[in-house]
């Protein structure tokens, strides 16, 4: 579907950005748009695939936390 890198201009400092869509982990997705955060310098963006793999949106994280699950 979805080949090669994707590339969109950062909305934060207009740099352009080009980024591999996570093809395998998007294989799970039942509902789309599906959200992939991109982390770029010191700013984060929120990517929402279609069911193409195209984009069909994107916002900046206002503020972000990463955190990890406990396996078990």
């Amino acid at each position: 579907m979805a080949e090669g890198l994707k590339w969109l201009q950062c909305p934060v400092c207009k740099e352009s950005i080009y980024w591999r869509v996570p093809e395998e982990g998007l294989k799970k997705i039942k509902r789309f748009p599906a959200p992939v955060v991109i982390k770029h310098k010191d700013h984060y963006l929120v990517c929402y695939l279609d069911s193409h793999y195209q984009l069909a949106d994107t916002e900046v994280a206002a503020d972000c936390v990463e955190g990890r699950a406990k396996e078990g």
